[in-house]
């Protein structure tokens, strides 16, 4: 039961990363506009910065929505094997989760010129050492926990 619990915590930070895409979806879509990427450019910098915060629900929840359940599925199944079945260290697991779902992402950028793929890359780099401090948070109360229970 310790076990479960632990686990769905630990899958319950995965939240972090569709944070971070959406920040890194403004950011690079005011970016390339900037930059005049072709493909990327608005009007007017109003649409740059403020219609875009609400065309990015658009593209997360209708175009990205196919790569998110793919995306959020892989993560289950990876947290799941990695935190319950080894003994491995939450960084290499962390490291391991982003060798083994980057690889698609990096080929359609450059397959499709959709340049946006490689700042949500690094994005997915960057939650993923957010949720690294998070589990670490999981695994040391969970460990006090078990220490007072044990010895009590």
């Amino acid at each position: 039961m310790k076990r479960l619990k632990r686990t769905l915590k630990i899958i319950s930070t995965n939240w972090v990363h569709l944070v971070g895409f959406y920040v890194t979806t403004l950011f690079s879509l005011i970016l390339f506009s900037f930059f005049g990427l072709e493909g990327y450019t608005t009007e007017t910098w109003t649409q740059a910065l403020f219609l875009n915060l609400i065309m990015i629900l658009f593209l997360i929840f209708g175009y990205g929505l196919m790569f998110l359940v793919g995306f959020y599925v892989a993560l289950i199944i990876m947290d799941s094997i990695g935190f319950n079945m080894t003994k491995t260290k939450t960084d290499f697991i962390l490291l391991l989760e982003w060798i083994i779902i980057v690889p698609p992402f990096v080929t359609w950028a450059f397959k499709y010129d959709y340049w946006l793929w490689l700042t949500l890359i690094i994005s997915f780099a960057v939650t993923q050492w957010i949720r690294r401090r998070k589990i670490e948070k999981i695994n040391k109360k969970i460990a006090t926990t078990s220490a007072l229970a044990n010895s009590g």
